[in-house]
């Protein structure tokens, strides 16, 4: 397959995404967006209780959009939040502004709230997936309000973009082997590949991001003609089962 075919091909299908929400129209537009990035899965619910069920499978979901009012369980609209927000990042949809229940989602563990309305963003909205995935893939324990190493390591990932891994230490002030420990005593991952899966995702991303906003195409077709596009691939091919096991499974043995 041609590069400029497809390209992050390798990255294929490999982060699961649940849409919920009782108005398939509003699943179709939100479908709409996510699919031509190519690492989306793509999975859709109309009722909590079809939510949970996939939700509770085998096959890890890395981010839930959930729309607000959908209480087919308990009568409870934040029944699935409660259940799975501890290891899902959660965004919510909310037809209307509600300080109450913005309040409510966050404390249970919501990572942002967007409005539907007539003037939804769509590449707001895109970008907000992009981030809150690849965050729950990286770290799925990390909370903006605990400071704990493995938190402020990741806040600098995001922050800071490090190119190696004894920059990224250098700048949380301590020692590559220590950083590594700190990976690997919470996550059981390497902090190498770590920043490899974040640059890879990143780089991706970000290109999609640039096709929604219908950036100057020579700009994009650089970007995946580029030395660090080419590295990056011949690193997940050279690592594929530890990367690809990592995605899918890695961060899920630390709630077990």
């Amino acid at each position: 397959m041609p590069l400029l075919d497809k390209p992050f091909y390798y990255l294929d299908k490999l982060v699961n995404v649940l849409l919920v929400d009782d108005d398939t129209r509003i699943l179709s537009l939100l479908s709409g967006i996510l699919k031509p990035v190519c690492p989306y899965c793509i999975h859709n619910a109309t009722t909590a209780q079809q939510a949970e069920k996939i939700l509770s499978s085998p096959s890890r979901i890395h981010l839930c959009v959930m729309d607000l009012g959908i209480s087919d369980i308990k009568n409870d609209e934040f029944y699935l939040l409660k259940q799975f927000g501890n290891r899902i990042s959660f965004i919510i949809l909310t037809g209307r502004p509600s300080p109450a229940k913005g309040f409510n989602a966050h404390a249970l563990g919501a990572k942002a709230i967007i409005e539907k309305s007539g003037k939804f963003d769509n590449i707001k909205f895109l970008e907000t997936v992009n981030h809150l995935s690849l965050l729950n893939i990286i770290n799925p324990k990390y909370s903006p309000t605990t400071s704990d190493s493995l938190s402020l390591s990741t806040d600098l990932l995001f922050e800071k973009s490090p190119k190696f891994v004894s920059q990224w230490a250098q700048l949380m002030g301590m020692t590559d082997r220590t950083l590594r420990h700190i990976w690997t005593k919470n996550l059981g991952a390497n902090a190498k590949i770590i920043l490899s899966i974040y640059q890879m995702f990143e780089t991706a991303y970000n290109y999609f991001e640039q096709l929604e906003q219908n950036s100057e195409r020579l700009k994009v077709k650089k970007a995946i003609e580029s030395s660090s596009y080419k590295r990056l691939e011949e690193f997940f091919h050279m690592h594929k089962s530890t990367i690809t096991d990592f995605i899918a499974y890695g961060n899920v043995a630390a709630f077990q």
